[in-house]
C-alpha cells in the first residue's frame, strides 16, 4: 500500500473514500468494501483520503485520544486491501475551506472516478457539505457518487463516538462487537517495580506505542497477549489498568499477568494485547493477602471468560 502526502505524485482516476475512519469499525469496513467493489468494476486503483490530525481532535484539543492512531490505522487499511492512502494535513486552512473549495482541492489532488461515502458524511467549513450537496455537484466534478447507509449491530448504530463512549465505560463486549474485532493495545514492555513478582503474580509492565491511544476505564480485564505484534501465538492473561491503590500508586499503569507463565523464557519488547472483557473495577485492598486472593479469582474469571468465548465477538 502506498502512503501519499499532499506534495507527492498522486494516483488519479481512482475509486476513493474520504474520512477520519477512527476505529475502522464495521460501518467503516462496509464503506471500504464498497470502495473496493466499485474499483474492481471499473479496474481502478482504490484508496482512502484521510486527515492528520483527525478533525475532531483538531477542534477539541482537550481530547486528543484515538481508537486507531495513524500508524495503527495505516496497518489496518493495508490489511483491508487498499492500494493507497492520501494523508491530508488538517490545519486552519483546510478547516476553513468551503465545501466547494474542498472538492476542488480533491479534484486537483486525485480527480477520482468514484467517491464512496457513508450516508452521514459531512465536510467543509462548519460541516456544511453533505450528501445532497455531493449529489448536486457530482457530474460537474466528474465522479460517480456511491452512498453507503449506516449499519446497526444488535440494534445500535455503529459509530466511532459510540465505541469511544463504551470503551470509556469498560463495555468491551459491545466495543468488540461494533469493531468487528477485539480492541487491541500495541505496547512496548517497560521496567516495573517488581511488585507483582513479590506477591506471587509476575507481570509485564506496558506502555502504549502511541501516547494518544484511547484506553478503557481503569479495572481488571481478561486479555489475549501476543509476545510480538505480528505473532500468531498468544497467551491468556489478566490485565490491570490503573494506579495500584493498594500500593498507594499515583501514576496510571498497564500490567499484564500471563496465566500459567510464572517465569518467562523470552524477553518481549513490542507486544499486542487484545482486550476481551472487563472483570471488575480496580480497588484498594487492606492487606496483601486480600489482594492475592482477589487476583486468584481474577485469573479464574479470565480463564472462564476466554474458555467460554464470552468476549463479545467470535474470531
Amino acid at each position: 500500500m502506498r502512503i501519499l502526502r499532499t506534495k507527492d505524485e498522486k494516483i488519479r482516476k481512482a475509486s476513493i473514500t474520504i474520512g477520519t475512519f477512527d476505529g475502522l469499525h464495521l460501518g467503516h469496513q462496509a464503506i471500504l468494501n464498497r470502495t473496493k467493489e466499485e474499483g474492481k468494476k471499473l479496474s481502478l486503483p482504490v484508496g482512502v483520503l484521510t486527515f492528520e490530525p483527525p478533525p475532531y481532535t483538531f477542534f477539541h484539543k482537550e481530547f486528543p485520544f484515538l481508537l486507531t492512531p495513524l500508524s495503527e490505522k495505516l496497518s489496518l487499511l493495508a490489511e483491508m486491501g487498499m492500494d493507497f492512502v492520501l494523508i491530508i494535513d488538517f490545519d486552519e486552512r483546510i478547516a476553513n475551506l468551503s465545501p466547494e473549495d474542498f472538492l476542488n482541492e480533491i479534484k486537483e489532488e486525485l480527480s477520482p472516478r468514484v467517491l464512496t461515502v457513508g450516508s452521514d458524511f459531512r465536510f467543509g467549513r462548519e460541516r456544511k457539505g453533505d450528501i445532497r450537496f455531493l449529489q448536486r455537484v457530482r457530474e460537474k466534478c466528474g465522479f460517480q457518487l456511491v452512498v453507503v447507509e449506516l449499519i446497526k449491530k444488535s440494534g445500535i448504530l455503529v459509530k466511532s463516538t459510540t465505541i469511544r463512549e463504551k470503551l470509556l465505560l469498560g463495555n468491551m463486549k459491545l466495543v468488540n462487537l461494533l469493531l468487528g474485532r477485539r480492541y487491541a493495545l500495541f505496547c512496548r514492555v517497560v521496567k516495573g517495580t517488581g511488585r507483582g513478582r513479590e506477591i506471587g503474580f509476575p507481570t509485564l509492565n506496558l506502555q502504549p506505542l502511541e501516547p494518544n491511544k484511547l484506553l478503557p476505564i481503569d479495572g481488571v480485564y481478561a486479555v489475549y497477549f501476543y509476545p510480538e505484534i505480528s505473532s500468531r501465538n498468544f497467551y491468556q492473561g489478566v490485565m490491570n489498568i490503573g494506579t495500584r491503590p493498594t500500593f498507594e500508586g499515583r501514576e496510571r499503569q498497564i500490567e499484564v499477568h500471563l496465566i500459567g507463565k510464572e517465569k518467562l523464557t523470552f524477553q518481549p519488547q513490542e507486544v499486542k494485547v487484545e482486550i476481551c472483557q472487563r472483570i471488575r473495577p480496580e480497588k484498594k485492598f487492606s492487606t496483601i493477602e486480600e489482594l492475592r486472593e482477589e487476583i486468584k479469582k481474577d485469573i479464574q474469571n479470565a480463564e472462564r471468560i476466554l474458555r467460554e468465548g464470552k468476549e463479545g465477538i467470535k474470531i
